[in-house]
């Protein structure tokens, strides 16, 4: 009998780490599934140096704001008003880079606008007893509506029309600074994320607030510092997506928000947060979610086809990814 049990109790850490491995597999081959079947769907042209390019420029911003969002989710927030507030930063700063011709500038005011309305959005989750998930949704629609007034009579907010020439950058230049900006970014979210005590507060919030609270944990001024990263990541996705496009309009960011939480699910973060949580699956969802749109669009697809396509994806992976941890989640 204590040779069979010990026998058992030397399984079962294996097993947890099976599970673990190929807990950590799954995205990284759902990613390499969606390339494969849709280069196949599409003969190729998935992977057109044209195409390349443009899934390249999309990737970089959905990743930015989905890493950022790790944070954010961790601790058991939804935001889906990411793209609202990207929208209002990148408009209020294109006017700034307009009328001082500076990219630094325009970058200040979009990196100051990010920060406060994640500040705003920290602050309401603490106080305001309501559904945060809700309450997002609505917000994303007034930072709509705001930009709109901002905007007034014009369509579109073109750098071309600065008080003195502001440069362009070529597809190559964009490329590389767009590279670093992730890279370091991602590094910096890497380490504060599993090697700090914002880390560690983060994922216990979004295993548990209530346990958070009664161990210790400051839940106030963690929420306004995930906030703060999430509000980081849209800051630096506004100017990167800027200074490749140059122009902005109330349409940018649109889907931003469904985006980057279809994004974590397919790079395998529950979206109830907790030590689940983790930054690679920012850069992996962001990867796959952009795979899979470009896919569906040169295939042909209306955008009412891609959006019911992309949601039956995304409750297939949240009912199969829930099924290994609905068990383990501690009352709330």
């Amino acid at each position: 009998m204590e040779q069979k049990m010990e026998a058992k109790t030397q399984k079962a850490p294996a097993k947890k780490a099976d599970a673990r491995l190929i807990g950590n597999l799954a995205p990284i081959a759902g990613l390499v599934l969606v390339i494969v079947v849709f280069s196949v769907l599409t003969r190729g042209a998935l992977l057109s140096s044209t195409n390349l390019q443009a899934l390249a420029s999309s990737v970089i911003t959905t990743a930015m704001c989905a890493i950022g969002a790790v944070f954010v989710f961790g601790a058991g927030y939804f935001d889906m008003s990411m793209g609202g507030s990207l929208c209002i930063a990148a408009v209020l700063g294109a006017k700034v880079m307009i009328a001082s011709g500076s990219y630094f500038l325009g970058f200040v005011v979009i990196l100051l606008i990010s920060l406060v309305l994640a500040i705003v959005k920290g602050l309401l989750a603490s106080y305001v007893n309501i559904p945060f998930f809700i309450f997002t949704i609505i917000l994303s629609s007034i930072f709509s509506a705001i930009v709109l007034v901002i905007m007034g009579n014009e369509t579109t907010v073109s750098l071309s029309s600065a008080v003195s020439e502001m440069r362009s950058f070529n597809f190559t230049e964009i490329s590389v600074i767009s590279v670093i900006v992730l890279a370091l970014f991602f590094a910096l979210c890497l380490v504060a994320f599993n090697y700090t005590p914002l880390g560690v507060k983060t994922r216990n919030m979004g295993g548990n607030i209530v346990s958070a609270r009664q161990s210790g944990i400051d839940t106030t001024r963690t929420t306004l510092t995930v906030f703060l990263m999430g509000g980081l990541g849209v800051a630096l996705a506004a100017l990167l997506l800027l200074m490749r496009t140059r122009t902005a309009d109330a349409s940018m960011g649109g889907t931003l928000g469904t985006d980057v939480m279809v994004a974590l699910v397919l790079g395998g973060m529950p979206l109830s947060g907790g030590p689940r949580s983790k930054i690679s699956a920012g850069l992996i969802g962001a990867v796959t979610i952009t795979v899979l749109n470009s896919g569906l669009a040169i295939m042909g697809l209306g955008t009412g086809q891609i959006q019911a396509t992309r949601g039956i994806v995304f409750i297939v992976v949240v009912l199969v990814s829930s099924l290994s941890y609905r068990g383990k989640l501690l009352p709330r």
